[in-house]
């Protein structure tokens, strides 16, 4: 007797960490072996099922699978299929490769060599960018990284969170505002407006200091990777920084794309948008549909303080020269 088939219509899907691989019915086969591997060279048989699907809720969240699958009869076991990879992820999240892959899908181009797997990525990240920026305008307190503190030393400038800093603090990307403690303490605070920058020199003569009661006014400006404050704090000052973290980016297969559920689809249109315009594809539906998604998101974001909405405007760029994911001074770089 001869062995099977080799299945044939080999797919993995993956949702809520679960993976599911499903192929078509081989004629005569009794069952199924369905094989697993992390590397793509060693494969271990994690089920036979007598079906021509199977349910994989063994995987590990946010690792990188190849499966394959053999179909067995009396006969004997067939050879294993082209084997498929994919990335389990928790709800709501998706990574890299799933990203890309849907990117290709949505753009007609799975199978085309046009546009580079580097450029892919390359693509999505900038896209991914592009929906943080937006959603972190629209909605206000979007993703906000936890409070940073720090207490004055009588200068007029302070570094911003780097990564390093403040005790680790994420990175900064965009100001949501600025408190001093009242009288150097912090259980009563006073918020802190941004000067103009043409007030930049109004306390020189003579040269004072604000105090924690805020009788002259201070008021803050981003300036680089600074912040300044006008006039100069006193000493002992504990000021608070609101802020949005910068976002990752995304380079290996299981990166994952988080904090921002419910919109990736924006990241898959706009990078589909991209790589069609590199063959100057007609984009036209896309861009349509692109369009919707930022109306929907516009829409939804009505939780802005009513009659006085907040304005996020604040954002570490030098100059008005910037652009996604690189201003001339490489400050973006990465988000």
């Amino acid at each position: 007797m001869t062995s099977p088939a080799i299945p044939s219509n080999f797919y993995v899907q993956q949702a809520d960490g679960k993976v599911l691989v499903s192929w078509n019915i081989v004629a005569g086969a009794t069952s199924y072996q369905v094989q697993r591997s992390t590397d793509g060279v060693t494969y271990a048989s994690i089920a036979t099922p007598a079906t021509n699907q199977y349910l994989d809720t063994t995987a590990t969240l946010n690792t990188l699978y190849y499966y394959q699958v053999a179909s067995v009869s009396s006969g004997g076991t067939s050879s294993a299929c082209s084997p498929a990879k994919i990335v389990p992820t928790a709800a709501g999240i998706m990574s890299l490769a799933a990203l890309r892959l849907a990117s290709q899908q949505r753009a007609d181009r799975e199978n085309s060599n046009f546009v580079t797997v580097p450029e892919w990525n390359s693509y999505i990240n900038q896209s991914a960018y592009e929906l943080y920026d937006l959603l972190t305008t629209v909605y206000e307190d979007y993703n906000m990284a936890p409070v940073v503190q720090f207490t004055t030393d009588g200068s007029q400038f302070f570094d911003l969170p780097n990564g390093t800093n403040y005790s680790s603090a994420p990175a900064f990307y965009k100001l949501l505002g600025v408190d001093i403690g009242v009288a150097g303490g912090t259980n009563g605070w006073v918020t802190l407006k941004r000067f103009d920058y043409i007030a930049r020199n109004r306390y020189v003569f003579p040269q004072i200091t604000s105090t924690a009661m805020g009788i002259f006014n201070m008021q803050y400006r981003l300036m680089g990777s600074r912040i300044m404050f006008i006039p100069t704090p006193s000493a002992a000052q504990t000021v608070r920084l609101w802020y949005i973290p910068r976002m990752a980016s995304m380079l290996a297969d299981t990166d994952i794309l988080d904090g921002v559920s419910g919109w990736t689809e924006y990241v898959i249109v706009d990078a589909a948008i991209k790589a069609l315009q590199k063959e100057e594809s007609d984009v036209t539906a896309l861009m349509a549909q692109k369009q919707a998604l930022i109306d929907r998101i516009n829409a939804s974001a009505m939780n802005r303080d009513a009659g006085a909405p907040d304005t996020i405007s604040n954002t570490r760029t030098r100059a008005e020269t910037w652009g996604w994911g690189g201003g001339t001074d490489g400050a973006w770089g990465g988000w």
